[in-house]
């Protein structure tokens, strides 16, 4: 097995799992718009993110990196990841702020996610995507630390948030001691615990 075949194999179990819990988060939502729901949204969209990524990976990557598939896979996996880093922004919103601040946070995520989907369509550097997410995660991870003593952080989150930058670091340093697993495989399996705890930290917000 090829490690492309196998990463988009992965992305498929990746993406499989995030539906599941969403699907069980979504089935025990009294209201849509709050942390609870919001972030069900984010697990739902987070697999989506995952789903393209495997098509991308298994149909369209084999075609050429300049292939018109492969660049709109890209795109519509961007925009996916755009979303997915708003609907944090609005957990992170109504979970953790109030009244005015509240207003400004949220603001704050339109024009950061307007200002991202117009730049995906300027540019083709993955770095924009890094850009637009990490801060987010970042800030997340810090209120729910900050949160921990009165009761509106969890400790899921905490636990979810440090497994996803501990992938990520995998995956920008190209580790390749696995092999047919090479870096990309490699962080779609440590997401799957991420993803985990993900869950259990939404019934947490709940």
């Amino acid at each position: 097995m090829t490690p492309l075949a196998l990463t988009a194999i992965t992305n498929f179990l990746w993406a499989s799992l995030s539906f599941f819990l969403a699907g069980i988060l979504f089935g025990g939502m009294d209201e849509f718009v709050s942390p609870y729901g919001v972030w069900a949204a984010a697990i739902a969209l987070m697999g989506l993110g995952a789903l393209i990524g495997g098509i991308d990976h298994g149909f369209f990557e084999p075609l050429g990196r300049e292939s018109k598939g492969r660049v709109a896979m890209q795109k519509i996996s961007w925009i996916a990841a755009g979303a997915m880093t708003f609907s944090i922004v609005l957990v992170c919103a109504l979970r953790f702020f109030d009244g005015a601040l509240r207003d400004i946070v949220m603001a704050v995520g339109v024009i950061q996610l307007c200002v991202f989907w117009a730049l995906i369509f300027l540019t083709d550097k993955f770095l924009v995507v890094i850009i637009n997410y990490a801060p987010v995660m970042v800030l997340f991870l810090g209120l729910n630390i900050h949160g921990l003593s009165t009761g509106s952080g969890s400790m899921n989150l905490v636990f979810g948030l440090i497994i996803a930058f501990a992938a990520s670091a995998v995956q920008v340093a190209r580790v390749n001691i696995f092999h047919p697993l090479n870096w990309n495989g490699l962080y779609h399996l440590i997401m799957m615990p991420a993803t985990l705890f993900f869950y259990l930290g939404g019934l947490d917000l709940r």
